[in-house]
């Protein structure tokens, strides 16, 4: 029964992540970021697509992390 609920718990945390990940890159929030400047030299939309991968990774990684 407990793996049965910390395999639950598991699947909801990566399926929140999934969500932030995919609410984090829809249409209107890369609008937001789709202009012409630059990040140390990166373009700004570049950057932000880049850190909110990076972001959703980590997440990742801390989760499967913790669930061993």
């Amino acid at each position: 029964m407990a793996e049965s609920r910390d395999d639950e718990q598991l699947s909801l945390r990566l399926a929140a992540v999934a969500a932030l990940g995919f609410v984090l890159i829809v249409p209107p929030f890369l609008a937001r970021f789709d202009h012409m400047g630059r990040v140390l030299g990166v373009p700004v939309l570049a950057a932000y697509l880049f850190l909110v991968w990076a972001i959703v990774i980590g997440l990742v990684a801390v989760i499967g992390r913790r669930s061993r």
